[in-house]
């Protein structure tokens, strides 16, 4: 501790400003970019979605179906 107040006392006020201001921009930028680090989500970790169209058409095994109950009700 007295080694770093024995390197700031050679400085004037507007030093200690200047370098104060880039300490805190410093700190402010890694701040912010783990902000940023921590609020989006990775793309790995992201579900994939995927969408499932409704069919409206009758499977095969049906169709055949009803065209047997058809012909014993109706005859052919």
């Amino acid at each position: 501790m007295k080694t770093i107040k024995f390197l700031f006392q050679d400085l004037n006020q507007d030093e200690r400003q200047i370098l104060g201001s880039g300490i805190v921009f410093i700190l402010g930028a890694a701040f912010f970019v783990y902000l940023l680090d921590t609020a989006t989500t990775h793309r790995a970790e992201v579900e994939q979605k995927t969408e499932v169209k409704q069919s409206y058409e009758l499977p095969a095994s049906y169709v055949k179906y009803s065209n047997r109950i058809y012909n014993e009700k109706y005859g052919k």
